[in-house]
């Protein structure tokens, strides 16, 4: 019996130590998940003018100022006291949306946010901005070889971007 029990806890032990082991690794970064990382916009991302955020990540194409994107911002829609959460919502009645991104005119780096829809990904869609300072906040999505723009300014009390 007591032969048994010394098998079970080295067989405990071991278990232990490789899913610690596993746990570390991961956590530090040297196992990042491929399929996670795989379509990363990082030159968007990195991009510190509205410009090439917009091109890296969305490309060219038509642009178009309309109605078919709505968005709300903060509540009320133009003010949040906090710029380290900034409340927005996103809505459209487009069709084979293929990338949305939500960007921060006066942001260190713009690009706030970078979408690629599938079809787990419903409208109205709710996320929540880091926002520097009082700044446009520009919605656009690309949708049948067209981009769509639409912008609402907020007011900011603390600013969220260091």
């Amino acid at each position: 019996m007591n032969d048994n029990l010394d098998k079970y806890r080295r067989k405990l032990l071991k278990q232990s130590i490789s899913a610690s082991t596993l746990a570390l690794v991961a956590a530090s970064g040297l196992m990042a998940p491929r399929i996670l990382l795989a379509h990363w916009p990082q030159d968007a991302f990195n991009a510190e003018t509205l410009e090439d955020a917009i091109l890296t990540f969305l490309g060219e194409a038509e642009e178009v100022n309309e109605e078919a994107i709505q968005f709300t911002i903060g509540s009320p829609p133009t003010y949040a006291v906090n710029g380290a959460s900034v409340p927005v919502e996103i809505s459209s009645s487009l069709e084979n949306i293929q990338r949305v991104a939500l960007l921060v005119e006066k942001n260190p780096f713009p690009l706030a946010m970078a979408l690629e829809p599938t079809s787990v990904v419903s409208f109205p869609f709710k996320t929540m901005l880091k926002v520097a300072e009082d700044s446009e906040i520009i919605a656009m999505v690309r949708a049948d070889g067209k981009l769509y723009r639409t912008s609402r300014y907020v007011e900011i009390d603390i600013g969220g971007c260091a």
